[in-house]
């Protein structure tokens, strides 16, 4: 999405109602929050690095890629109840028929498409190592890919995990394998300015090896079924 050019003077603003000026402002920081530029939008593929279609597929088959998975669908994005507690998935926002059967659907598509799979880490919240569960068989928790709280005081603790996640985006997974990483939204958006909006939808970036990643592609749970 483009934004239309601002004028060289300003000059015209001027005579806006101030709830209209501010209604302005509010709408250029909250589209510099999304990363929106003249040139693209944040957590959209650039040109050169973008794959999609029986390309995609082909690039997927033979390895090599960072899979970013948000957690399959558990209804509405309620805040955690409080008091909830990591080793008691009753405490906590849980998938739901739909999405234990999204992450079901999303591992069989792999498994059609003859994609490979090596090592499998979730964030240690029920919904996440569920789907990783339930799609991949296999998975190993860890506390980089958990949900912060997003309020002020947890600042240094999502910037600790902001540097955990840009190690696991940019590191190779074995010759012939793609990594999986099972997560939240809010992690996503803390490290790369943009959002999956939709549960259970994916990133695929391609580690170079050299410490940097770049996004391939992004695919909702139903664009699997598509690929060939």
């Amino acid at each position: 999405m483009r934004l239309a050019q601002r004028p060289r003077n300003p000059a015209p603003n001027a005579g806006m109602p101030v709830l209209a000026r501010g209604l302005v402002a509010w709408l250029l920081c909250l589209f510099a929050g999304l990363g929106v530029t003249g040139a693209r939008a944040q957590g959209t593929p650039d040109t050169a690095q973008a794959l999609a279609g029986p390309a995609l597929t082909a690039a997927l088959k033979q390895g090599g890629f960072v899979i970013y998975f948000r957690h399959a669908d558990t209804g509405a994005p309620v805040p955690e109840p409080a008091g909830f507690d990591l080793a008691r998935c009753e405490t906590q926002r849980n998938l739901n028929d739909d999405g234990r059967e999204q992450a079901r659907a999303i591992g069989a598509q792999f498994r059609r498409l003859d994609i490979p799979v090596g090592r499998v880490l979730s964030s240690e919240f029920c919904r996440c190592w569920q789907t990783a569960e339930l799609a991949f068989g296999r998975y190993q928790k860890t506390s980089d890919l958990s949900g912060v709280p997003r309020g002020p005081q947890w600042d240094e603790l999502r910037a600790q995990r902001s540097a955990a996640l840009r190690r696991l985006l940019s590191s190779p997974p074995p010759p012939g394998q793609n990594s999986v990483l099972v997560s939240h939204g809010f992690n996503l958006w803390d490290l790369e300015r943009f959002h999956l909006g939709t549960q259970g939808e994916a990133a695929v970036y391609r580690p170079d090896g050299r410490g940097a990643y770049a996004l391939v592609a992004r695919l909702l749970p139903q664009d699997w079924a598509e690929l060939k």
